[in-house]
This record gives C-alpha cells, structure tokens and sequence, in this order.
C-alpha cells in the first residue's frame, strides 16, 4: 500500500495531530543541525514531504475531491 493510501485512510484528527507532531519535529531538528549536533539531513525532508501529503489530503477532503477523481 502507497504512503497516501495509508495516509488517506486516517481520520481528520489523527492526521492534523500527525501534522503538529511532524512540524515540531522538524524544528526540534533544524535546531539541532544548527548546533552542530549529528543527525539524519534527509529526515527533515522527509517530514516536509509527509507533512504536505497530510495537508492535501485534508484540503481534498475540504474540497470533496474523491480519490482517483479527475477534473
């Protein structure tokens, strides 16, 4: 199953929970990259990744975009 089947299947309050623990996350790690502290350079992009997949979903779910629909 793809990231954002599984995305997709979450409800609306588990992945804007999911949002503000991944957001703070990437500050927690920008932080740390700036003092100099080893981490994973890659993991903040890929927060920001996850994070914008959360965001469409909840917008298309706004809009009432239906999976797989086109315009």
């Amino acid at each position: 199953m793809s990231r954002i089947a599984t995305i997709r299947e979450r409800s609306g309050d588990d992945l804007l929970r999911d949002i503000a623990t991944s957001e703070r996350e990437i500050w927690d790690l920008r932080f740390q990259r700036n003092s100099e502290k080893a981490g994973d350079p890659s993991k903040i992009r890929q927060l920001r990744r996850q994070v914008a997949r959360m965001l469409t979903v909840l917008r298309e779910r706004e809009l009432g975009i239906e999976r797989g629909q086109t315009k």
